[in-house]
């Protein structure tokens, strides 16, 4: 069933010279309580020069049959839309899926301060984190998408709390810094009419 929020987790093949460049070839949603609400394969739009298998379990078998990206563009929009996306490094599969979603409503995992400061401020990876703050190991094969959306997931569930906290701190504080501009503006614009009428008389 659908909750609030939903975490989103891709594995990418490479395509392009060399297969450097990311191409989405499956992806994974799931809802707050880890249940799997979406998992597809996706058909490439180029040639793939490289499965990176041993990462992202993804064969040529996975994507005879897989889905057109169009297809599968309309049904995670109609998933994510007007939820909360958890994910991690949740900008690069939103760029493989072409798709965009509100800042205000992205919790990214690897952006967010209260675990960047577990690893000096660095930008920590998924297997780390969930190493570090929920005693998981992960990923010692090939990545499942699946899995990795429930571990993200599931830091996200966990630190809520605190997480949603700092936000609404955050955005208080920003309501107030342009509360604080407006007023000032205002006042210089008094000022300026004022100048303006002494120097007329």
């Amino acid at each position: 069933r659908l909750t609030k929020a939903v975490c989103l987790d891709c594995e990418m093949v490479g395509v392009g010279e060399m297969g450097l460049e990311n191409m989405l070839a499956r992806i994974s949603i799931v809802n707050q309580l880890g249940q799997c609400l979406y998992d597809k394969h996706v058909k490439p739009t180029e040639p793939v020069v490289d499965y990176r298998t041993a990462v992202s379990g993804v064969t040529e078998k996975h994507l005879e049959n897989a889905i057109p990206l169009e297809v599968i563009q309309k049904e995670v929009s109609d998933i994510i839309e007007h939820r909360l996306l958890v994910g991690h490094a949740i900008h690069n599969d939103l760029q493989v899926l072409f798709l965009s979603h509100p800042k205000r409503l992205i919790r990214d995992t690897q952006r967010y301060k209260g675990f960047r400061s577990l690893f000096n401020g660095g930008l920590p990876s998924l297997k780390s984190l969930a190493d570090k703050v929920l005693g998981l190991k992960i990923q010692t094969g090939a990545h499942d998408s699946v899995e990795d959306a429930r571990v993200t997931m599931q830091l996200y569930v966990h630190h809520r709390r605190e997480w949603e906290k700092s936000l609404r701190e955050k955005n208080s504080l920003t309501s107030e810094e342009k509360h604080k501009r407006i007023r000032a503006r205002q006042k210089q614009k008094r000022l300026q009419t004022l100048s303006s009428h002494t120097k007329k008389t």
